[in-house]
């Protein structure tokens, strides 16, 4: 079975852009996978389409084949945006491989050692914040906080995650420096935002319960001495893990060395030798994979390295439902599962876009037996649904 055709299809999701590889072949067979442009990647698509023009009559089956020879072609610019293309690409031909075979891709990571996948509810409050046209109710403020930690309890969800936000202006909002939201590239913590973090998580605590657990999302957004003196403010809070992220091992290690909390961290990194500095400073408690950007199939190699470290690792999800799904084959095969990032507040419309959506069970996601990913993008509704000229990260303007 040979590719014959590869195209990026994308179609409006709100706040930002959902992205589609279609891969179609000799047999009728169309392989999909999901990929991002919204999360600091613009132009993934447009390295997709070179890329794919080497892979357009090439055997389906050989995907690890390919992988090799897109290095190879790549090799003076690896990483970045141009390994996230490979990687949909990968994605795209697993899906392919697996409904050719009539299995779910779970058999092609070595078969599946769990048949559910506990879940966190990402995001929690977060997008109810940042995007109340799409996510509901509105939150504005620390009783609202309480509130959606409360149906997280409700629903059955064994645990959540947060971001950084300020409640003591008026309207809640986000803290995001290292993403530009506001402009302060110092990345400093002041008294400020540790009152708002402290209170935060003592109206979710209030809300979930003593049975709920709790993550919170540093990401970039502070350099390692502002990372310690939050986490210091916080140490006697009972926490499942501070996730936060650097660049410098060496500097994350030492920011592990000073957390009473376990450190999840890597969800940018690409690729084995991306983890391996980490890995080998003993930087984090639990490696975040995303294995949209490196492949499912690439993702199970940077597994196995932190399985060498006595390491587990969590998925990076935050995206449309069709990744959710990818990340459950993965989840399902991979021996060192910590748990699973899931956004259960949806778009109004998700369910239009995607044959099968997924489907959760006393705070699990449970795994699906149908071939490929066990979904698929509803091609003509991602067409009724034209994509925004930004989004997603590209969307926010710096004041002033």
């Amino acid at each position: 079975m040979k590719v014959t055709a590869v195209e990026t299809i994308a179609c409006d999701a709100g706040w930002r852009n959902y992205f589609f590889v279609k891969l179609s072949t000799d047999q009728g067979i169309v392989g999909w996978s999901e990929y991002d442009e919204g999360f600091g990647s613009p132009g993934v698509g447009a390295i997709i389409e070179q890329i794919s023009r080497r892979l357009v009559g090439q055997e389906v089956n050989a995907h690890e084949r390919f992988f090799q020879e897109a290095g190879c072609l790549t090799r003076p610019a690896p990483g970045s945006v141009i390994a996230q293309a490979i990687g949909a690409l990968e994605n795209a031909l697993l899906d392919a491989k697996a409904k050719h075979l009539g299995v779910p891709c779970y058999e092609l990571l070595g078969g599946k050692v769990r048949d559910k996948i506990p879940v966190y509810w990402s995001h929690c409050a977060t997008w109810r914040i940042n995007h109340p046209a799409y996510y509901k109710p509105e939150i504005t403020d620390l009783n609202g906080v309480q509130k959606a930690a409360a149906e997280v309890s409700e629903r059955g969800f064994k645990a959540l995650k947060t971001n950084l936000f300020i409640f003591d202006e008026g309207r809640a909002y986000a803290w995001r420096p290292g993403f530009g939201v506001p402009f302060a590239p110092e990345l400093n913590v002041d008294r400020r935002l540790i009152r708002n973090v402290q209170a935060q998580l003592e109206a979710l605590r209030s809300g979930a319960g003593p049975d709920v657990d709790i993550l919170i999302d540093f990401n970039f957004n502070a350099k390692p001495e502002g990372m310690v003196k939050l986490l210091r403010a916080i140490g006697d809070m009972d926490l499942f893990w501070v996730e936060t992220d650097s660049f410098n091992a060496k500097a994350l290690a030492d920011v592990r060395r000073h957390s009473p909390h376990p450190i999840a961290s890597c969800e940018t990194l690409i690729g084995v030798r991306g983890f391996l500095p980490f890995l080998e400073e003993r930087a984090m408690d639990v490696a975040i994979i995303d294995t949209v950007w490196n492949g499912v199939w690439q993702s199970m190699k940077i597994a196995a390295a932190c399985d060498a470290y006595d390491v587990n690792i969590a998925p990076h999800n935050f995206y449309g439902d069709l990744c959710t799904m990818m990340n459950t084959h993965f989840a399902a095969a991979v021996p060192n599962l910590r748990i699973m990032e899931t956004d259960i507040d949806r778009l109004p419309w998700e369910s239009e876009l995607f044959t099968h959506q997924p489907e959760f069970n006393d705070g699990h996601l449970v795994v699906p037996n149908r071939p490929g990913w066990g979904t698929d993008p509803i091609e003509s509704a991602l067409r009724a649904r034209p994509p925004k000229n930004t989004g997603g990260l590209l969307q926010y303007k710096r004041a002033g």
